[in-house]
Protein backbone atom coordinates (compact mmCIF):
# COMPACT_ATOMS: atom_id res chain seq x y z
CA UNK A 1 0.00 0.00 0.00
CA UNK A 2 1.40 3.56 -1.08
CA UNK A 3 0.21 5.71 1.79
CA UNK A 4 1.82 8.83 0.80
CA UNK A 5 -0.30 8.13 -2.04
CA UNK A 6 -3.33 7.88 -0.81
CA UNK A 7 -2.54 10.98 1.45
CA UNK A 8 -2.52 13.05 -1.29
CA UNK A 9 -5.36 11.32 -3.00
CA UNK A 10 -7.15 12.14 0.22
CA UNK A 11 -5.91 16.06 0.35
CA UNK A 12 -7.67 16.25 -3.42
CA UNK A 13 -10.98 14.83 -2.37
CA UNK A 14 -11.18 17.34 0.75
CA UNK A 15 -10.14 20.23 -1.97
CA UNK A 16 -14.08 20.15 -2.79
CA UNK A 17 -14.91 21.55 0.43
CA UNK A 18 -12.58 24.96 0.19
CA UNK A 19 -13.53 25.57 -3.30
CA UNK A 20 -10.12 25.18 -4.46
CA UNK A 21 -8.45 23.08 -7.27
CA UNK A 22 -5.05 23.00 -5.83
CA UNK A 23 -3.46 23.30 -2.39
CA UNK A 24 -0.20 24.77 -1.82
CA UNK A 25 1.44 23.72 1.02
CA UNK A 26 4.16 25.41 2.71
CA UNK A 27 4.30 23.86 5.96
CA UNK A 28 7.34 21.57 6.36
CA UNK A 29 5.91 19.04 8.27
CA UNK A 30 3.01 18.35 6.38
CA UNK A 31 5.03 18.38 3.55
CA UNK A 32 6.18 15.41 4.82
CA UNK A 33 3.47 13.66 5.85
CA UNK A 34 2.52 13.92 1.92
CA UNK A 35 5.64 13.43 0.13
CA UNK A 36 7.92 11.89 2.15
CA UNK A 37 10.44 14.42 1.46
CA UNK A 38 12.41 15.29 5.23
CA UNK A 39 14.23 18.59 3.99
CA UNK A 40 12.99 22.07 4.38
CA UNK A 41 12.79 24.93 3.01
CA UNK A 42 10.31 23.28 0.23
CA UNK A 43 6.74 23.00 -0.87
CA UNK A 44 4.00 21.06 -2.48
CA UNK A 45 1.38 21.69 -5.07
CA UNK A 46 -1.09 19.01 -5.55
CA UNK A 47 -3.96 18.75 -7.50
CA UNK A 48 -5.82 16.38 -9.42
CA UNK A 49 -3.36 16.11 -11.90
CA UNK A 50 -0.13 17.34 -10.26
CA UNK A 51 1.79 16.77 -7.38
CA UNK A 52 4.53 18.82 -7.45
CA UNK A 53 7.73 19.24 -4.48
CA UNK A 54 9.03 22.36 -4.84
CA UNK A 55 12.50 22.63 -3.45
CA UNK A 56 16.00 23.91 -4.20
CA UNK A 57 19.82 22.69 -5.67
CA UNK A 58 20.54 21.45 -1.80
CA UNK A 59 17.97 19.05 -1.88
CA UNK A 60 17.77 18.35 -5.15
CA UNK A 61 19.17 14.04 -4.82
CA UNK A 62 17.16 13.97 -1.56
CA UNK A 63 13.84 14.21 -3.19
CA UNK A 64 15.18 11.62 -5.94
CA UNK A 65 16.08 9.53 -2.88
CA UNK A 66 12.83 10.22 -0.85
CA UNK A 67 10.07 10.73 -2.84
CA UNK A 68 11.35 9.50 -6.94
CA UNK A 69 7.39 9.00 -8.13
CA UNK A 70 6.72 13.05 -7.76
CA UNK A 71 7.71 15.98 -10.03
CA UNK A 72 10.22 18.39 -8.79
CA UNK A 73 10.56 21.79 -9.23
CA UNK A 74 14.02 22.89 -8.30
CA UNK A 75 14.66 26.78 -8.18
CA UNK A 76 18.33 28.00 -8.37
CA UNK A 77 20.17 29.90 -6.04
CA UNK A 78 18.49 33.33 -7.86
CA UNK A 79 15.46 32.61 -7.03
CA UNK A 80 12.80 32.60 -3.90
CA UNK A 81 10.91 29.53 -2.86
CA UNK A 82 7.67 31.52 -3.62
CA UNK A 83 9.17 32.99 -7.38
CA UNK A 84 9.37 29.06 -8.06
CA UNK A 85 5.91 28.78 -6.06
CA UNK A 86 4.02 30.83 -8.31
CA UNK A 87 5.90 29.53 -11.81
CA UNK A 88 4.50 26.41 -10.74
CA UNK A 89 1.05 27.32 -10.29
CA UNK A 90 1.10 29.72 -13.20
CA UNK A 91 2.54 26.81 -15.12
CA UNK A 92 -0.64 24.41 -13.92
CA UNK A 93 -2.94 27.03 -14.81
CA UNK A 94 -4.18 26.92 -11.04
CA UNK A 95 -7.44 28.86 -10.99
CA UNK A 96 -8.32 28.82 -7.34
CA UNK A 97 -5.58 27.64 -4.66
CA UNK A 98 -5.80 26.54 -1.19
CA UNK A 99 -3.21 27.97 1.21
CA UNK A 100 -2.70 27.48 5.38
CA UNK A 101 -3.86 30.08 6.56
CA UNK A 102 -1.91 29.17 10.02
CA UNK A 103 0.82 29.28 8.26
CA UNK A 104 1.54 32.04 5.78
CA UNK A 105 1.87 35.65 7.04
CA UNK A 106 0.36 38.48 5.46
CA UNK A 107 3.27 39.59 3.33
CA UNK A 108 4.09 36.58 1.64
CA UNK A 109 0.42 35.79 0.96
CA UNK A 110 0.44 39.44 -1.59
CA UNK A 111 3.78 38.01 -2.56
CA UNK A 112 2.45 35.21 -4.12
CA UNK A 113 -0.94 37.27 -5.30
CA UNK A 114 1.57 39.89 -6.93
CA UNK A 115 3.70 36.91 -8.29
CA UNK A 116 -0.05 34.44 -9.54
CA UNK A 117 -2.29 37.55 -10.28
CA UNK A 118 -4.72 35.22 -11.87
CA UNK A 119 -5.11 32.64 -9.15
CA UNK A 120 -7.37 32.96 -6.50
CA UNK A 121 -5.65 32.22 -2.83
CA UNK A 122 -7.78 30.60 -0.39
CA UNK A 123 -7.18 30.69 3.03
CA UNK A 124 -7.61 27.24 4.89
CA UNK A 125 -6.95 26.06 8.43
CA UNK A 126 -6.32 22.97 9.80
CA UNK A 127 -7.13 20.79 7.24
CA UNK A 128 -4.28 18.47 6.85
CA UNK A 129 -3.73 18.64 10.88
CA UNK A 130 -7.20 17.10 11.27
CA UNK A 131 -6.17 14.44 8.25
CA UNK A 132 -3.29 13.94 10.20
CA UNK A 133 -5.06 12.97 13.39
CA UNK A 134 -6.13 9.35 11.88
CA UNK A 135 -2.65 7.77 12.08
CA UNK A 136 -2.58 4.91 8.99
CA UNK A 137 -0.78 1.52 9.38
CA UNK A 138 2.44 3.12 8.31
CA UNK A 139 2.45 5.62 10.88
CA UNK A 140 1.50 3.80 13.47
CA UNK A 141 4.41 1.37 12.79
CA UNK A 142 6.92 4.28 12.92
CA UNK A 143 5.71 5.57 16.05
CA UNK A 144 5.82 2.03 17.39
CA UNK A 145 9.43 2.13 16.94
CA UNK A 146 10.19 5.28 18.35
CA UNK A 147 8.23 3.94 21.60
CA UNK A 148 10.68 0.64 21.36
CA UNK A 149 13.66 3.15 20.81
CA UNK A 150 12.56 5.68 23.77
CA UNK A 151 12.04 2.70 26.22
CA UNK A 152 15.44 0.99 25.13
CA UNK A 153 17.03 4.66 25.84
CA UNK A 154 15.87 4.54 29.08
CA UNK A 155 16.49 1.23 30.32
CA UNK A 156 20.09 2.11 29.35
CA UNK A 157 19.82 5.62 31.42
CA UNK A 158 18.56 4.07 34.28
CA UNK A 159 21.27 1.42 34.60
CA UNK A 160 24.21 3.86 34.44
CA UNK A 161 23.16 7.19 36.58
CA UNK A 162 24.88 8.05 39.62
CA UNK A 163 24.49 9.38 43.23
CA UNK A 164 26.47 12.01 42.10
CA UNK A 165 24.91 12.88 38.62
CA UNK A 166 23.30 16.22 38.73
CA UNK A 167 19.85 16.99 36.75
CA UNK A 168 22.16 18.43 33.71
CA UNK A 169 24.60 15.70 33.52
CA UNK A 170 21.31 12.84 33.72
CA UNK A 171 19.43 15.10 30.65
CA UNK A 172 22.75 14.97 28.73
CA UNK A 173 23.37 11.29 28.90
CA UNK A 174 19.73 10.63 28.21
CA UNK A 175 19.72 12.76 25.19
CA UNK A 176 22.97 10.67 24.09
CA UNK A 177 20.73 7.60 24.93
CA UNK A 178 18.14 8.35 22.87
CA UNK A 179 20.56 8.79 19.41
CA UNK A 180 22.37 5.66 20.61
CA UNK A 181 19.19 3.65 20.74
CA UNK A 182 18.80 4.46 17.22
CA UNK A 183 16.70 7.88 16.98
CA UNK A 184 17.80 11.02 14.92
CA UNK A 185 17.55 12.80 18.72
CA UNK A 186 14.73 13.66 21.36
CA UNK A 187 11.33 14.37 20.76
CA UNK A 188 12.22 17.62 23.03
CA UNK A 189 14.62 18.51 25.59
CA UNK A 190 14.24 15.80 27.92
CA UNK A 191 13.17 16.59 31.90
CA UNK A 192 14.71 15.08 34.65
CA UNK A 193 13.83 16.41 37.99
CA UNK A 194 14.81 15.34 41.04
CA UNK A 195 12.86 15.46 44.68
CA UNK A 196 10.74 18.65 44.82
CA UNK A 197 11.80 19.97 41.52
CA UNK A 198 9.32 17.66 40.32
CA UNK A 199 6.59 19.81 41.15
CA UNK A 200 7.43 21.76 37.99
CA UNK A 201 5.93 19.66 35.12
CA UNK A 202 8.48 20.61 32.86
CA UNK A 203 11.15 21.57 34.99
CA UNK A 204 14.26 22.53 33.36
CA UNK A 205 17.86 21.27 34.54
CA UNK A 206 19.64 22.46 37.06
CA UNK A 207 22.06 21.17 39.35
CA UNK A 208 20.35 19.38 41.97
CA UNK A 209 22.08 16.08 42.18
CA UNK A 210 20.03 12.59 42.39
CA UNK A 211 21.17 12.02 45.65
CA UNK A 212 19.63 15.21 46.62
CA UNK A 213 16.26 13.75 46.26
CA UNK A 214 13.77 10.79 46.94
CA UNK A 215 11.90 10.39 43.63
CA UNK A 216 13.06 11.54 40.25
CA UNK A 217 10.69 12.40 37.39
CA UNK A 218 11.92 11.66 33.68
CA UNK A 219 9.83 12.72 30.35
CA UNK A 220 11.57 11.72 27.40
CA UNK A 221 10.96 10.86 24.00
CA UNK A 222 12.62 9.34 20.57
CA UNK A 223 12.48 11.09 17.09
CA UNK A 224 12.28 8.80 14.56
CA UNK A 225 10.53 11.24 11.78
CA UNK A 226 7.81 10.32 13.97
CA UNK A 227 7.75 11.06 17.82
CA UNK A 228 7.49 9.11 20.97
CA UNK A 229 6.63 11.13 24.58
CA UNK A 230 6.73 8.51 27.80
CA UNK A 231 7.03 10.10 31.52
CA UNK A 232 7.96 7.43 34.61
CA UNK A 233 8.28 8.99 38.16
CA UNK A 234 10.69 6.63 39.96
CA UNK A 235 11.53 6.07 43.78
CA UNK A 236 15.34 7.22 44.13
CA UNK A 237 17.31 5.03 46.91
CA UNK A 238 20.09 7.25 47.09
CA UNK A 239 18.08 10.03 48.13
CA UNK A 240 17.83 11.49 52.09
CA UNK A 241 14.78 12.08 53.46
CA UNK A 242 12.72 15.20 53.59
CA UNK A 243 13.80 18.38 54.25
CA UNK A 244 10.86 19.31 56.34
CA UNK A 245 10.91 22.92 54.79
CA UNK A 246 6.74 23.00 54.22
CA UNK A 247 3.71 21.48 55.38
CA UNK A 248 3.55 19.04 53.28
CA UNK A 249 6.81 17.88 54.04
CA UNK A 250 6.50 17.88 57.69
CA UNK A 251 3.21 16.08 57.27
CA UNK A 252 5.27 13.72 55.64
CA UNK A 253 2.98 12.73 52.48
CA UNK A 254 3.56 9.13 51.35
CA UNK A 255 5.34 9.07 47.88
CA UNK A 256 3.65 5.78 47.47
CA UNK A 257 0.24 7.20 47.78
CA UNK A 258 0.60 9.93 45.58
CA UNK A 259 1.22 7.65 42.81
CA UNK A 260 -1.28 5.09 43.43
CA UNK A 261 -3.57 7.82 43.25
CA UNK A 262 -2.48 9.08 39.93
CA UNK A 263 -1.61 5.54 38.37
CA UNK A 264 -5.59 4.92 38.70
CA UNK A 265 -6.45 8.16 37.26
CA UNK A 266 -4.49 7.14 34.47
CA UNK A 267 -6.61 3.89 34.07
CA UNK A 268 -9.81 5.83 34.74
CA UNK A 269 -8.94 7.85 31.45
CA UNK A 270 -7.46 4.34 29.51
CA UNK A 271 -11.05 2.87 30.31
CA UNK A 272 -13.13 5.76 29.42
CA UNK A 273 -11.52 5.84 25.90
CA UNK A 274 -13.18 4.60 22.66
CA UNK A 275 -14.08 6.09 19.49
CA UNK A 276 -17.09 8.50 19.34
CA UNK A 277 -16.12 9.67 23.27
CA UNK A 278 -15.14 13.38 23.48
CA UNK A 279 -11.57 13.56 24.30
CA UNK A 280 -12.71 16.36 27.22
CA UNK A 281 -14.48 13.69 28.35
CA UNK A 282 -11.64 10.88 28.91
CA UNK A 283 -10.36 14.20 30.76
CA UNK A 284 -12.71 14.38 32.96
CA UNK A 285 -12.62 10.87 33.93
CA UNK A 286 -9.11 11.23 35.36
CA UNK A 287 -10.00 14.58 37.22
CA UNK A 288 -12.99 12.70 38.77
CA UNK A 289 -10.23 10.88 40.54
CA UNK A 290 -8.12 13.09 42.00
CA UNK A 291 -11.79 14.97 43.34
CA UNK A 292 -12.07 12.12 45.43
CA UNK A 293 -8.62 10.99 46.49
CA UNK A 294 -7.31 11.88 49.80
CA UNK A 295 -4.17 11.43 50.87
CA UNK A 296 -3.70 9.42 54.60
CA UNK A 297 -1.81 12.62 55.78
CA UNK A 298 -2.77 15.12 54.39
CA UNK A 299 -7.10 14.99 54.10
CA UNK A 300 -7.24 18.94 53.41
CA UNK A 301 -5.30 18.70 49.90
CA UNK A 302 -7.16 18.89 47.50
CA UNK A 303 -5.14 16.98 44.60
CA UNK A 304 -7.65 18.14 41.76
CA UNK A 305 -5.85 21.33 42.62
CA UNK A 306 -2.66 19.59 41.90
CA UNK A 307 -3.04 18.73 38.45
CA UNK A 308 -2.63 21.72 36.53
CA UNK A 309 -2.29 20.58 32.59
CA UNK A 310 -4.09 18.71 30.14
CA UNK A 311 -4.33 14.94 30.24
CA UNK A 312 -2.97 14.64 26.65
CA UNK A 313 -2.43 15.52 23.19
CA UNK A 314 -2.11 13.55 19.56
CA UNK A 315 1.31 12.58 18.72
CA UNK A 316 2.85 12.14 15.38
CA UNK A 317 5.38 13.59 12.91
CA UNK A 318 4.76 16.27 15.99
CA UNK A 319 5.22 15.54 19.72
CA UNK A 320 2.36 17.87 20.19
CA UNK A 321 -0.40 17.59 17.92
CA UNK A 322 -4.33 17.38 17.23
CA UNK A 323 -6.41 16.06 19.22
CA UNK A 324 -6.64 17.82 22.42
CA UNK A 325 -7.14 15.83 25.45
CA UNK A 326 -8.32 18.94 27.65
CA UNK A 327 -11.29 19.73 29.82
CA UNK A 328 -12.17 22.26 27.33
CA UNK A 329 -11.43 20.13 23.86
CA UNK A 330 -14.47 19.70 21.88
CA UNK A 331 -12.44 17.13 20.00
CA UNK A 332 -13.88 13.72 19.50
CA UNK A 333 -11.51 10.61 19.28
CA UNK A 334 -11.69 8.35 16.64
CA UNK A 335 -9.80 4.83 15.72
CA UNK A 336 -6.28 5.60 14.41
CA UNK A 337 -5.56 8.23 16.77
CA UNK A 338 -2.29 8.56 19.10
CA UNK A 339 -2.42 10.08 22.21
CA UNK A 340 -0.83 10.20 25.11
CA UNK A 341 -2.08 9.79 28.81
CA UNK A 342 -0.31 11.80 31.29
CA UNK A 343 -1.95 12.47 34.53
CA UNK A 344 -0.16 13.72 37.56
CA UNK A 345 -0.38 15.25 40.65
CA UNK A 346 2.71 18.32 41.65
CA UNK A 347 2.99 19.52 45.22
CA UNK A 348 4.74 22.35 45.70
CA UNK A 349 7.99 22.26 48.05
CA UNK A 350 7.19 18.43 48.24
CA UNK A 351 7.61 17.36 44.19
CA UNK A 352 5.85 15.74 41.55
CA UNK A 353 4.59 12.25 40.21
CA UNK A 354 3.60 11.96 36.33
CA UNK A 355 2.84 8.54 34.41
CA UNK A 356 2.47 9.79 30.27
CA UNK A 357 2.28 6.45 28.01
CA UNK A 358 1.24 6.42 24.26
CA UNK A 359 -2.22 5.38 23.40
CA UNK A 360 -3.56 3.77 19.97
CA UNK A 361 -7.39 3.91 19.75
CA UNK A 362 -8.68 1.16 18.34
CA UNK A 363 -12.34 -0.03 17.37
CA UNK A 364 -11.99 -1.61 21.20
CA UNK A 365 -10.66 1.43 23.07
CA UNK A 366 -6.91 2.02 24.24
CA UNK A 367 -4.10 -0.14 23.45
CA UNK A 368 -1.29 0.96 25.23
CA UNK A 369 1.75 1.34 22.38
CA UNK A 370 4.42 1.81 25.52
CA UNK A 371 5.92 -1.38 27.29
CA UNK A 372 7.61 -0.40 30.49
CA UNK A 373 5.97 -0.81 33.57
CA UNK A 374 3.07 1.36 34.70
CA UNK A 375 3.53 0.24 38.51
CA UNK A 376 6.01 2.34 40.84
CA UNK A 377 9.22 1.14 40.59
CA UNK A 378 12.48 1.90 41.99
CA UNK A 379 15.82 3.23 40.28
CA UNK A 380 17.18 -0.14 41.83
CA UNK A 381 14.90 -2.31 39.53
Amino acid sequence: MNYLLQRRQTLVQNLKKSGADGFLVTNPVNVTYLTGFTGDSSFYFGSAKHSIVISDTRFEEQIKEECSDLDANIRGHNKTTYEAAAEVLNKAGAKTVAVEEDRLTLGELEQLKTLAPKVTFVPVSGSIEKQRTIKDPAEIDKIREAVRVAERAFRMFVATIRETDSEKEMVDSLEGYIRRAGARGSSFPPIVAVGERGALPHAPPTGKLLGDGTKILVDWGADMLYKSDITRTLRSPFGTSPTRRNKFERVGIKFEEVYDVVLQAQNAALAAIKPGVKAKDVDAAARKVFASAKLSNATDLKLADCFSHGLGHGIGLEVHEAPRVRSNSEDVLEAGMVITIEPGIYIPGWGGVRIEDDVLITHNGASLLTTLPRELTSLEG
